[in-house]
């Protein structure tokens, strides 16, 4: 009996396992472009082929035209919504030809969004999420939701130039994520790095040509290897061009 005991405890533990890594594996976020426009990315490390979900926000923001995005570009792949009011929208994404999303990572579908008298905080969030396999049997989800400031980020600063500008992370201080945002009012190579508080380069976010825009970018707390840095103060700083400033950012735990 003893031994039956520890076979069945041992048989639970590995779908338990089995579970959750699946679960880990598949990951469904919302991102916000410069372009008021929410792009809901999915992550999956399994076929997919069926998706479901409400997209939520909060009350300021008005929600506009459902659109295909990155991985849903063909013309087979239904993106299908429907707006029960303004905040609001019900969405499911389906092969008309019974194909699937393979392995992956990348946006399935888009939204653009109007602000009316808008909160100091924003929110877009996820509510009743499934994501189906060949047999349609629901699959294992991780959910990433999404809050932003509305306040004025991009500070005046007399070491920077008309070309750009750079805001405060948000939050600040933060645990583990934080959003750091700037404007290139023109094209310009631009480097993000998070330096520790001895000056060392722990995370190089950004190194490339951008265009003009706003740019909001995401620091999970991580080195470039991927390890999860200690609470403390550090620096976000921006490189344009010639030019470079930088911001303290603390994390707490």
């Amino acid at each position: 009996m003893k031994k039956m005991i520890t076979s069945f405890t041992a048989i639970l533990i590995l779908l338990l396992a089995s579970t959750l890594a699946g679960y880990a594996d598949n990951k469904l976020s919302i991102t916000r472009s410069a372009t008021n426009t929410l792009e809901v990315q999915l992550s999956n490390s399994e076929e997919i082929y069926g998706v479901q979900f409400s997209l939520r926000t909060s009350s300021d923001i008005v929600l506009g035209k459902l659109e295909r995005d990155f991985r849903t570009t063909e013309e087979h792949w239904l993106v299908a919504s429907y707006k029960p009011n303004d905040s609001v929208v019900n969405v499911i994404i389906i092969s008309m030809q019974g194909t699937c999303l393979p392995n992956g990572n990348g946006a399935v579908a888009k939204i653009s969004f109007t602000t009316e008298k808008p909160n100091e905080i924003s929110s877009a969030s996820f509510a009743n999420v499934m994501i189906t396999n060949k047999n349609a049997d629901s699959l294992g989800v991780a959910i990433n939701n999404l809050d932003w400031s509305n306040k004025s980020v991009f500070i005046a600063n007399n070491n920077e130039s008309k070309s750009f500008a750079f805001g405060q992370n948000f939050p600040n201080p933060f645990n583990p994520t934080t959003k750091i945002t700037y404007r290139l009012n023109k094209p310009a190579q631009v480097r993000l790095s998070v330096y520790d508080i001895t000056g060392r380069e722990v995370n190089r976010l950004v190194d490339r040509y951008q265009s003009v825009g706003d740019y909001n970018i995401s620091w999970n707390s991580n080195d470039d290897n991927g390890q999860k840095m200690a609470s403390g103060m550090y620096f976000a700083r921006l490189n344009v061009d010639n030019e470079s400033v930088s911001r303290k950012m603390v994390m707490t735990k």
